[in-house]
C-alpha cells in the first residue's frame, strides 16, 4: 500500500530557529525540514532509510511557486507551472481543471483497477459548496471528483473510512456546523499517534490513499509561531504511529508539498525553498533517485504499479501539445 500525505506549504529549509519553526519545535520525523541531521524516532526504524528530498516547485517557471499549479503536478504528473507558463494560486484554472479531470492520479490507477482513494472527510456545507460553485474548489477534491469516486462525508467520518482536515477534530468545534450537538462523538478529540497506528489496517483495502493536511499552509500565512508548535507536535505524532505498523517490504509511505511557506515564519509569503517530499518503505530509494520536480511523483508510482510508463509519457506530451 502507498500512504500519500500532502503537506500544504513545507520547504526544507536551513536550520534557524528564529525563523524556521521545524528548527524549534521538531524532534522526529519532520526535524530534518528544519535542518536537523540527528533525530531520535523512538521506533525500531532506521532514520538513515528515511529519504528527505528537496524537490523542485518551480519546474523551470519563475516566480514564487503557488498551489494551484503545484497540486496539479503532484497528483497528476503534469508540470501546471509549465503549461500555463506561469504560477497559478487558489482555485485550478480550465486548463488546470482539464488536467486533472483526464490525468487524476486517482482517476488512472481506479481505471487500471488498483484501489485508490481520497481519504478527507468533509462537512455537509463544504459538500453543497462543491455542488453550488465547481470551479471554486480546491485541486484535490478535483483529482477525487475526476474519479467517479464520491467525497468522504461525516457518515464516513463516524465509521472511520476518511480522516479529518486537522487529525484531531479539534478545529471541528470551531466550525459552528449545525449538525454538530454537544455531545456529538465527531466533536471528541483524537489521538494522532493512535490514529495513525491505526492507517494501514484501516485502508488496507487500497493500494493507494491520498490525505491532505492543509493547516501548515495556513499557520505559514499568519506567521503563527503557537499554532506552529501545535501542528509539528500533531503531524510528528500521526507519522510516528503511520511508521509503527508500515511495513517497509510492502508499504510506502510518501510525504510531498506544493511549495516552501511554514518553514520561515519571518514572512507571510510563500518561500523560493525547495518543497519537502519525504520517503520510507518500499521502492523508497528508487523514488528518491528519480524525484526531481513535483511532476516527478505520479510517474514513479505508476512505475510501482506496473503501469507503463511510455504510455504515461506519451499523454503528457500529447496534452502539453493541445495546450501549446
Amino acid at each position: 500500500m502507498i500512504f500519500y500525505v500532502f503537506l500544504d506549504g513545507v520547504g526544507i529549509a536551513n536550520y534557524d530557529p528564529k525563523t524556521n519553526p521545524f528548527s524549534r519545535f521538531a524532534k522526529g520525523f519532520l526535524a530534518p525540514v528544519g535542518g536537523i541531521s540527528k533525530f531520535d524516532l523512538d521506533l525500531p526504524v532506521n532514520a538513515n532509510h528515511i529519504h528527505y528530498v528537496k524537490t523542485d516547485a518551480h519546474m523551470g517557471v519563475p516566480g514564487l511557486p503557488q498551489s494551484a499549479t503545484g497540486q496539479t503536478a503532484l497528483w497528476t504528473g503534469i508540470p501546471g507551472p509549465k503549461v500555463l507558463g506561469r504560477h497559478v494560486s487558489g482555485f485550478p484554472t480550465i486548463t488546470l481543471r482539464k488536467i486533472i479531470a483526464k490525468y487524476s492520479l486517482i482517476k488512472v490507477l481506479n481505471e487500471q483497477g488498483i484501489l485508490s482513494d481520497f481519504l478527507n472527510c468533509f462537512s455537509p456545507p463544504y459538500l453543497k459548496h462543491v455542488e453550488e460553485k465547481p470551479k471554486l474548489v480546491s485541486a484535490s477534491t478535483l483529482v477525487q471528483l475526476a474519479s467517479g469516486r464520491p467525497l468522504k462525508n461525516f457518515e464516513d467520518l463516524r465509521n472511520e473510512r476518511g480522516l479529518y482536515m486537522d487529525l484531531t477534530h479539534e478545529i471541528m468545534g470551531t466550525l459552528g456546523i449545525d449538525m454538530l450537538k454537544d455531545g456529538d462523538p465527531l466533536l471528541e478529540k483524537r489521538d494522532p499517534y493512535l490514529l495513525g497506528t491505526k492507517c494501514f489496517q484501516r485502508f488496507s483495502n487500497y493500494q493507494l490513499t491520498l490525505y491532505e493536511y492543509f493547516l501548515t499552509d495556513k499557520v505559514g500565512h499568519a506567521m503563527d509561531w503557537e499554532k506552529a508548535e501545535k501542528v509539528i507536535l500533531n503531524l510528528e505524532s500521526f507519522f510516528k504511529g503511520l511508521l509503527t505498523n508500515l511495513n517497509p517490504n510492502e508499504d510506502l509511505l510518501i510525504v510531498s508539498s506544493d511549495h516552501g511557506n511554514m518553514e520561515d515564519l519571518s514572512q507571510k509569503n510563500h518561500t523560493e525553498n525547495p518543497a519537502a517530499t519525504i520517503l520510507y518503505g518500499k521502492d523508497a530509494d528508487r523514488f528518491a533517485e528519480n524525484i526531481h520536480s513535483l511532476a516527478d511523483i505520479v510517474p514513479e508510482i505508476y512505475k510501482t504499479f506496473g503501469l507503463e510508463e511510455a504510455l504515461f509519457n506519451t499523454h503528457t506530451n500529447e496534452f502539453l501539445m493541445e495546450t501549446n
